[in-house]
């Protein structure tokens, strides 16, 4: 009862912070490179109350790109980002494609920019610019991925990929990730072993980046012994975390598991699956990080 009356009071905390943010601040750093590497675009979000030693998360767009039609940060990256202030975080939210002259590569047969390329090296560029701030708590600072940004992240932390070697190497390590709706039919194919503790959240009826291949990649390294979960929401689909859509179709993408494009797939909010994300979130980077200030929304 009194572990609930603090979350109860950090909560409210949470909506005052919201009520008094003025936006994110926009700061550009390097991609983890050895050579040439990417002036990359990010936004930062600070919590109202300034203290030292605070957690982070970066956040890494999905296909869609970090910017949508309005010139606005997408709903989605900007939910979380938002959430996640509010409760204390210090948030990085990177834009891989702008910075490379592209705005999304979800309709693209060849894409410019791969999840198993440039979104790794963004993340631990984003990860060694934060690591520089003197208010951060630089063993808490957590990648977390939404679609392409989420395949991104389980390559990023795969122990089997050399931008692991490389970011090891400079001393650059996260705290922990957490993938939304990713990709992982490649990964679980070649056997990705994630190196720090690891979820994944998916739509159970995610028909553009099906759950199956994650829940094998998960008991895969569970059995291994590794600290991973995976958490499965019925009747939700890909982007179900993103507030204020419906479900609609897009025909102009590839079906992973029908590769008949007229069919589509299913991309849309889903209300009860995303306040059940929320609090899986919470219980994750508590059991894996904090004491998390950071509980479900009604």
């Amino acid at each position: 009862m009194k572990h609930l009356l603090s979350l109860l009071a950090l909560f409210s905390f949470g909506i005052s912070a919201a009520q008094a943010k003025t936006g994110p601040e926009k700061v550009q750093f390097p991609s983890l490179e050895e050579s040439s590497p990417t002036m990359l675009t990010g936004y930062l979000y600070k919590p109202v109350k300034p203290a030292d030693n605070k957690p982070a998360i970066v956040l890494a767009h999905g296909c869609s790109g970090m910017i949508d039609n309005k010139g606005e940060i997408r709903a989605g990256i900007a939910h979380w980002a938002e959430r996640f202030s509010d409760k204390g975080y210090v948030v990085l939210a990177v834009d891989s494609f702008n910075p490379r002259g592209h705005k999304e590569v979800c309709t693209q047969t060849e894409r410019p920019i791969l999840e198993s390329r440039e979104r790794p090296r963004d993340a631990y560029g984003a990860l060694a610019y934060l690591q520089k701030q003197s208010f951060i708590a630089k063993d808490k600072v957590v990648l977390m991925g939404f679609s392409h940004g989420a395949t991104g992240t389980l390559y990023a932390i795969n122990t089997r990929e050399a931008i692991w070697k490389t970011a090891d190497k400079a001393g650059l390590r996260f705290a922990a990730a957490m993938s939304f709706y990713p990709g992982c039919t490649a990964a679980n194919r070649n056997r990705a072993t994630p190196g720090v503790p690891y979820g994944i959240f998916i739509g159970e009826a995610d028909d553009w980046t099906p759950a199956a291949p994650c829940v094998e990649l998960i008991e895969r390294a569970k059995a291994a012994g590794l600290n991973v979960h995976i958490y499965q929401y019925h009747g939700a689909y890909h982007g179900f975390d993103v507030p204020g859509t419906t479900v609609r179709v897009r025909n102009d993408v590839r079906n992973r598991r029908n590769p008949d494009l007229a069919k589509g797939v299913h991309v849309g909010g889903n209300d009860e699956a995303r306040k059940a994300a929320e609090k899986d979130v919470a219980e994750f980077l508590e059991r894996n990080i904090i004491k998390a200030s950071f509980t479900q929304q009604d």
